[in-house]
């Protein structure tokens, strides 16, 4: 069972796009000045998943702060959900230092780290 979920998450997550690009002609989000279209390279399109999974992980903390915030807003003086809220608050805030952090030294290091750059003469050939 836990192999046919595997597969179909697989499916999902790699054929989902792939067919609504071909048949349905989607458009998906410009993510760091790049989209998503049919005649793009694998350099791009995994530079856009780096930039769009950046993305996420900053709206998801951003949401996790936010439902922190009311969590201790409306918490009516409780201790345990307070304290519930200050953790949901503080593992967000870490989330978004690491996120940033992360994406800050590929950035200043070498931003060229996160630009792949894959030619079909960079492979070696099989020599038998």
């Amino acid at each position: 069972m836990k192999k046919i979920i595997t597969i179909l998450a697989f499916i999902l997550f790699w054929g989902l796009p792939a067919t609504s690009l071909a048949v349905l002609q989607l458009n998906y989000p410009v993510v760091g000045g790049i989209t998503i279209d049919l005649d793009m390279n694998l350099n791009d399109l995994v530079a856009w998943f780096y930039y769009f999974l950046i993305a996420i992980a900053g709206l998801c903390a951003f949401f996790m702060i936010v439902w922190g915030g009311v969590t201790w807003l409306t918490s009516a003086g409780n201790p345990s959900k307070i304290s519930e809220a200050k953790d949901r608050l503080s593992s967000a805030f870490l989330g978004l230092v690491l996120v940033l952090a992360s994406w800050l030294i590929l950035q200043v290091i070498n931003p060229d780290i996160t630009a792949l750059n894959l030619q079909l003469s960079d492979v070696p050939a099989c020599s038998q």
